[in-house]
């Protein structure tokens, strides 16, 4: 007969695969730094292409702005200035918000991770009580 138990745990383990397993195992197999770090290095080179487009939409739609700008050398780096701030003040923000969302999935996926391993346990009790 059966263990109405054993079954119950088996489905839900077998439902945790499929819905986060494959996904939870990618990322499992990263240590936290490791998995934080290279996702922030994605965000910066995401937010880099990100203000060259911004820079580039706005140097075309004010052309005729910046060439003017282009003969006066002291507004020149006054203007390098402004973009560098804007850009590192971009890539800092960026840089924050992925820390906090990549430490939270991975502290998110740990957690039902040990959930899962703590039911495999559980039922492998079960077996070897059963025996």
């Amino acid at each position: 007969m059966l263990d109405e138990e054993k079954v119950i745990l088996m489905t839900k383990m077998a439902a945790f695969i499929d819905r986060e397993g494959k996904k939870n195992d990618v990322i499992n197999s990263y240590f936290r730094s490791d998995y934080v770090g290279f996702n922030i290095i994605k965000s910066i080179i995401s937010a880099t292409i990100v203000y060259a487009i911004f820079l580039a939409t706005y140097v075309l739609c004010k052309f005729e702005e910046v060439l003017s700008n282009i003969y006066n050398t002291e507004n020149i780096l006054s203007v390098g200035r402004r973009c560098l701030i804007y850009y590192l003040l971009l890539v800092g923000v960026y840089s924050l918000a992925s820390y906090v969302i990549y430490s939270y999935r991975y502290s998110k996926m740990r957690q039902s991770m040990k959930a899962y391993y703590g039911n495999l346990k559980k039922l492998a009790r079960m077996y070897e009580k059963k025996d």
